[in-house]
Parts: C-alpha cells; structure tokens; sequence
C-alpha cells in the first residue's frame, strides 16, 4: 500500500533534549497520561540499559479525532538513540491497524540566545529547549477511511494537526511537573 499521507509536526517545548526525550521515552509508555484523547489499550515494554523504552516496546493505541471517529492502531518502536553530545535523538516505530506506515521522532536540542534574551520558562530551563520533530508516512486502512481520504483530505490533515498540538499542550505541561 502506496503512503497516502505525509503529516509533520514541530514541538518547541522550553526543556532540554535529554528531559524531552526521558518523556517521550518513558518505557511505562505514559503517553495516555499527558494527553487527552489518547489512550492506551495495551502496551508491551521493553526496558533499554538506560531505563527507557528499547526497541521491541510496543503501545496498541486509540485516539479520538476532533471529526468524531476513533482511530485505533499499534506503534512498534525499532530503533531508538537518545540524544547525546549535540546529536539529537531519534526514534523509529512502525505503524500498524487504522493507519499503516512508520512515524520518525527526532528530538533536537536548540539554543535560545543569551541570558537577556531568554523568557522566564526559558531561564528555568538552563536557556535551552527543544525541537521535536515527528513524521508521520501513513496510509488509512480501512475503506471508509481510504475513501474519506481521497474525498477530503483537508478535513482529516486538520484533526491530524489539532489531535498533534493537543499532544504538544500536554507534553509542554508534563515538563512543567
């Protein structure tokens, strides 16, 4: 099956690499936890040496479009590399169930400037924050949604992004705890 869809979305969290990075990784797959609309309905962790998810871990999921409908569909991560020494981080999964392809999240530490130029939230954070980048290459699996896509692709592209910033909202105040 051809991909049907190229969705990319850009987070700037205020928090360094390696705290987004412990977050988004978190083998307990705590997710569904920070983000409304996503839930979690059964996850298989695998604990990597350094106490994050590791390829093999997997999160059968189900989330809530702002169109009414429920998409339900399985990451599998295989591959994942933690940030470290100026390189970001990167993490593969393959996506299976309502939607099949793979999302690619890449989280990138980013200088804010000098001390003068730096916000309060940024101040807290050592003057750093984050790019996580996240491309989803996804086709819909069932007709219905195959057939919706074809027809109006601009409505599902728009809950994509709002499912997304609901995501990024979330994520913004786990970093906050």
């Amino acid at each position: 099956m051809a991909c049907m869809f190229v969705l990319e979305s850009v987070w700037r969290p205020a928090a360094p690499a390696a705290r987004v990075w412990s977050v988004l990784a978190d083998s307990r797959f705590t997710w569904p936890d920070w983000w409304p609309g996503l839930t979690a309905d059964s996850t298989r962790p695998v604990v990597g040496p350094d106490g994050l998810a590791a390829p093999g871990a997997w999160a059968r999921l189900r989330v809530r479009s702002p169109l009414g409908y429920a998409l339900r569909f399985r990451l599998d991560l295989t591959q994942a590399a933690a940030p470290s020494d100026g390189e970001p981080g990167r993490a593969r999964l393959d996506v299976s169930g309502d939607l099949a392809g793979l999302a690619q999240v890449t989280v990138s530490g980013v200088s804010t400037g000098s001390t003068s130029e730096r916000s309060t939230s940024e101040s807290s954070t050592g003057g750093s924050s984050t790019e996580v980048l996240l491309v989803w290459q996804v086709s819909p699996v069932p007709a219905w949604f195959r057939a919706t896509s074809r027809l109006a692709p601009g409505p599902l592209a728009w809950a994509h992004t709002r499912v997304m910033r609901t995501g990024e909202r979330g994520l913004a105040a786990r970093l906050r705890e």
